[in-house]
């Protein structure tokens, strides 16, 4: 016991040193994880971490949470003032004016000498006042509201419509508008009858769902909602689930699905897009709950009463939450729903196609089934889990392949079979992989191919497309697949004929961009090409799903760089991929996003060694071969096609999807269109940027940096008031901010850099944000580099421009820090002149304060070299704005100003002042000489000579020329 609690205090300690760093999501991980380590019976410890966490929470704007930590420190002493004091600031945040104002009352009376506590209180008793007002005149606004929404007394739709928006508008503006709408839970009758009246028009129903989820943005309004409809629970989270079935309108079923998600967040403490991971103790308390939704959600997933959408927005709730790598509700949950039944309901999703199916479903079905398998057995971190992850996919494989007769039921199975093992490749492609060397599979495989039924030929030729993996699979394949595929290509059904097309394109670009490992000839490539464009052009002739799978191929054929120029050189091929992306949307993301980054080179490649290739060849050893038409002058010529023929929108159409490997593709081909200065305002202007900061949310890691790069290029020579109008500007901060690590390349960071300097030449509030960051770190991290120069200057320039904020100038001028000194230092630098006149300017900007002046003479022992060189710069604006910071130095008090006048200083200064009339570059460092000379001068340090006062007098110069 005694071991355990000095553990938890030893992570506390971390906790505490988080803080400090003002690290407040390591904080609040590192509290919770020394509460897990501690019992109720730890009277002394947990209360401190309680509180502790309650700071890191309200620090990351989770006020719900910060007051939820105060209940329970306060339960262990109700007269805990850092408790008391907290709790008010989050109840204030949250909007309940008057239990805060009582706590921050408590907590003086406790501690009377505490400025915070009186200052909060004197804030709260204003907000309180006005809170009274507000409330009176809210009530009365939502009571006029609801009369015209839900009672009948609007005149018309219009009104009614008017009305309900009205709504939707208070609940999004203020926490205090949500609580006014909510009214205790009298909003949801309201909205209920008006979801299940047949009569109602779609858009009030969707208006009246989305003003429910605005209220249930509060965890306790959601778990209270969630037990609305029984007390005992089972239907009512039955209700909540089904809630999504009520109507078939994909935006109403997304709405709905929206609000159980905000259930998840409830029982699970957690939000991702806040990136609050779950609180394991406000899981297992609402366990039960958990376990309610998610055995609803998974029957939900075999109904036949289900529709596709909402079906598929189940499986998407299952990505969201039950993977704890990736944020969902704690570890275990995932386990569970593999040991027991969900994992094969999710493989019997897996098996179903549109053309046969037990339950609806569609061609998009199988791309989420595909990605939360492929999640789902990423979340099996030990050997143990993933064992049993492999024997339940073993076991469904095997209960489908016995059931493969010959007779009509057996072919039901086949073609079952197959699209669970099209599912798998596409998801867990390993275990998809194993699967596919069965000794029985290949017999089965080449009969259906071989049947008269078109279904079994097109899922045949698409399973043998998946088990080409590789390019030594391809090799392979071209002795057993390439008859079979040729044999389906020549079907009267276009369905089979694009499959199997799909297959003999994958197999003749199986040697990716190498064109020492072709594995069929450029003319039998181009020919396969065009065969793909005859399918996407016929807009009329070919459904979306044929058009669909002929992009697929075309994406194999576009690694060959003789088909990429083809591509561009065709306006019309490029535009119906657009169409193709708008009707298909993300049943085409990947494959067209695969196009748009094969054809904009969008993938690094690693710099070539002479010297190795020459020593691979003398070994014999394969050498890849670029080919000729990938050089950069061909490349920016195809990404000037794709933007002009709309590849942009074509990407945001696509661009919702849960495949993070995807939205990747995305995020690397809008980097790669970023490259070009000139192309930046047109992807702006048709959505780039708003992408991009989406990818930086939901992409995977690589992405996120790919997204994140594509901003600072969007932003780094733009006006940023064009580029991120309005509240984007407050929302790119994060991602440019993250993208300034040392482990990521020199150009993103540089990029980043310049666009933060931008972005801090525009307001005091976005070079707040820039702090709130922490970012400060990061930037000097950069400033310190002595050996990448042009991060160093960047820096130097994002850095002057924050100085323009007081809350940094007034640390930067605070002693303590080396700061100040660089500034001073970098001034007299030579050899980078860009450094040096962005640290004048700032040398210049923080000698304006007094103290500034003082430390700089008290801690740099070598001012008077430095001051010197700085005096003599050879760069004339350099010079200016450090003899500029030097005159205010001598301004700034009679002791400064002797000390400069006393040293070698003073004797440079004398002769710039001569400087301005022989050289006119230097006009301006002579005026700021002579002010530094006239502060010398008002101290009585010194005097003009006899020489001094004719030239002032005659305004001419006694130095020869």
């Amino acid at each position: 016991m005694v071991a355990r609690v000095q553990t938890a205090e030893e992570i506390r300690d971390e906790g505490n040193a988080a803080i400090k760093d003002q690290d407040y999501v390591k904080a609040d991980d590192l509290y919770t994880e020394a509460l897990q380590l501690t019992t109720d019976e730890d009277k002394s410890l947990r209360p401190v971490l309680y509180r502790n966490r309650a700071l890191a929470r309200l620090r990351r704007d989770d006020f719900e949470g910060a007051q939820s930590d105060c209940n329970k420190a306060l339960e262990f002493d109700g007269a805990d003032v850092k408790a008391l004091f907290r709790r008010a600031l989050a109840r204030e945040q949250l909007g309940n004016v008057g239990p805060a104002f009582n706590d921050a009352k408590e907590a003086l009376r406790l501690s009377p000498q505490d400025k915070g506590i009186v200052e909060t209180l004197q804030r709260l008793v204003k907000a309180n006042n006005d809170k009274i007002k507000q409330t009176t005149s809210l009530a009365n606004k939502v009571t006029d509201m609801e009369k015209l929404a839900f009672r009948g007394e609007a005149k018309d739709v219009a009104q009614k419509q008017t009305a309900l928006n009205n709504l939707l508008v208070l609940c999004r503006e203020s926490e205090s508008g949500a609580t006014s709408v909510w009214n205790q839970g009298a909003i949801v009758p309201f909205i209920l009858n008006l979801i299940n009246d047949k009569a109602e028009n779609e858009e009030l129903i969707v208006t009246g769902i989305r003003i429910l989820d605005e209220t249930l943005k509060n965890n306790a309004r959601a778990m209270k909602f969630l037990a609305m409809h029984d007390s005992e629970g089972g239907k009512s989270a039955r209700f909540v689930c089904r809630l999504m079935c009520k109507r078939n309108n994909k935006e109403y079923v997304d709405s709905a699905g929206i609000l159980v998600q905000r259930v998840f967040n409830a029982m699970a403490k957690m939000d991702r897009q806040k990136e609050m991971k779950p609180d394991p103790e406000v899981a297992d308390a609402n366990k039960l709950w958990i376990i309610r939704v998610l055995l609803e959600l998974q029957e939900m997933l075999q109904d036949p009463k289900v529709g596709v959408f909402q079906r598929e927005t189940v499986i998407d709730l299952f990505l969201k939450n039950l993977m704890h790598m990736d944020g969902g509700i704690p570890r275990g949950w995932s386990w569970k729903f593999v040991d027991e039944r969900g994992l094969l309901v999710l493989l019997d999703v897996a098996s179903q196609i549109p053309e046969q199916c037990d339950y609806p479903v569609s061609a998009e079905t199988r791309q989420h089934v595909a990605i939360c398998l492929q999640r789902l057995e990423e979340d099996m971190v030990f050997d143990t889990k993933r064992l049993i992850f492999k024997e339940r996919v073993d076991f469904f494989f095997n209960a489908l392949i016995s059931r493969c007769t010959d007779d009509e039921e057996g072919h039901k199975y086949r073609i079952k079979l197959s699209c669970f093992l099209i599912t798998m490749l596409q998801g867990p492609v390993d275990i998809g992989i194993n699967l596919i060397i069965n000794d029985q599979l290949t017999p089965i495989m080449l009969q259906m191919a071989a049947s008269n039924n078109h279904l079994m030929q097109g899922i045949a030729a698409e399973l043998i497309v998946g088990t080409i993996a590789k390019h030594e699979r391809a090799i392979n394949m071209l002795k057993v697949g390439i008859p079979v595929l040729r044999a389906l290509y020549d079907s009267g059904d276009p369905t089979v004929k694009v499959r199997a097309l799909v297959g003999l394109c994958k197999i003749g670009a199986a040697g990716g961009d190498d064109i020492s490992k072709a594995t069929m000839k450029e003319e039998a490539v181009i020919s396969l090409a065009k065969t793909c464009k005859k399918f996407l052009l016929e807009t009329e002739k070919y459904s979306v799903d044929i058009r669909r799978y002929a992009c697929e191929g075309l994406s194999y054929l576009s690694l060959d760089a003789d088909v990429k120029e083809w591509i561009v050189d065709d306006s019309l091929l490029l535009r119906a991929l657009v169409i193709l992306a708008k009707s298909a949307g993300p049943l085409c993301v990947y494959t067209l996003a695969t196009i748009y980054a094969n054809l904009s080179n969008a993938f690094e490649k690693p710099k070539v060694d002479e010297e190795m290739v020459k020593l691979a060849q003398f070994a014999k050893h394969h050498v890849p071969e670029t080919h000729p038409k990938d050089t950069e002058d061909f490349v920016e010529k195809r990404v000037r096609a794709l933007v002009e023929e709309g590849a942009v929108p074509a990407c945001v159409a696509v661009s919702k999807t849960e495949s993070k490997n995807a939205l990747e593709l995305i995020a690397r081909t809008l980097l790669a269109f970023s490259e070009y200065e000139d192309l930046r305002g047109r992807i702006i202007a048709e959505g780039g940027t708003v992408l991009c900061l989406r990818l930086t949310k939901e992409a995977s890691g690589e992405g996120k940096i790919k997204a994140a790069h594509a901003i600072a290029k969007l932003g780094s020579k733009a006006d940023p008031t064009i580029s991120f109008p309005g509240q984007r500007a407050y929302e790119v901060v994060k991602p440019l901010c993250d993208l300034l690590h040392p482990d990521v390349e020199g150009k993103a960071n540089y990029d980043a850099l310049l666009t933060l300097t931008n972005l801090a030449s525009v307001s005091d509030s976005i070079r707040g944000r820039i702090l709130k960051e922490k970012a400060i770190p990061k930037i000097e991290e950069f400033w310190f580099m002595t050996d990448h120069e042009h991060l160093r200057a960047a820096a130097s320039e994002l850095l002057l421009n924050l100085l323009f904020f007081d809350k940094f100038y007034d640390e930067t001028v605070a002693p303590g820090t080396d700061r100040l000194k660089l500034w001073v230092l970098y001034s007299a630098e030579v050899e980078d002149e860009r450094l040096s006149r962005t640290s004048a300017a700032g040398f210049a900007i923080l000698t304006e304060d007094e103290n500034a002046c003082s430390r700089i003479l008290e801690e740099i022992q070598s001012w008077p070299e430095v001051f010197k060189d700085i005096a003599m710069h050879e760069d004339a604006e350099t010079q200016r704005r450090g003899l500029m910071g030097i005159a205010n130095i001598m301004a700034s008090s009679e002791k400064a100003c002797s000390e400069i006048v006393a040293s070698e200083v003073f004797r440079v200064l004398v002769a710039v002042t001569k400087l301005g009339t022989i050289n006119q570059e230097r006009a301006g460092s002579t005026e700021q000489a002579k002010r530094a000379i006239d502060a010398a001068e008002k101290f009585g340090l010194v005097k003009p000579s006899d020489r001094e006062m004719y030239e002032r007098d005659t305004k001419m110069s006694t130095i020869q020329e």
